[in-house]
């Protein structure tokens, strides 16, 4: 994901939760007076702590592209490693194959009693 997409979904995610938290002051079963109040105490803590949900939005996008490219190099040297073992043992393997060819051509195995 790119951080656009990323700080959209966080954006998104926060202004959902708030105007869930609206819709759901206004169906409880209240009376019309509490349900006023508690409507205008939802709305000043959405004014009032908004910018900063939002700037934590932000950062959090922003962290998660950083984890995201810590994973993708992190990958990146887990097939390199991967490659040079698997590289490291074919030619363990033609060692082992050829020594013994060598061996076994020359008579020198080893003996039985």
């Amino acid at each position: 994901m790119n951080t656009e997409t990323t700080k959209t979904l966080a954006i998104g995610a926060v202004t959902g939760a708030l105007v869930g938290a609206g819709v759901a002051v206004l169906v409880a079963p209240q009376q019309g007076a509490k349900a006023r109040a508690k409507l205008a105490e939802v709305t000043e803590l959405v004014k009032e702590k908004g910018p900063m949900i939002n700037e934590k939005g932000h950062e959090i996008a922003e962290k998660g592209q950083e984890v995201v490219g810590v994973i993708k190099e992190s990958l990146s040297t887990a097939k390199d490693f991967k490659t040079e073992a698997q590289s490291a043992v074919g030619d363990v393997k033609s060692e082992i194959k050829d020594f013994k060819q060598s061996h076994n051509s020359t008579g020198s195995g080893p003996t039985t009693m």
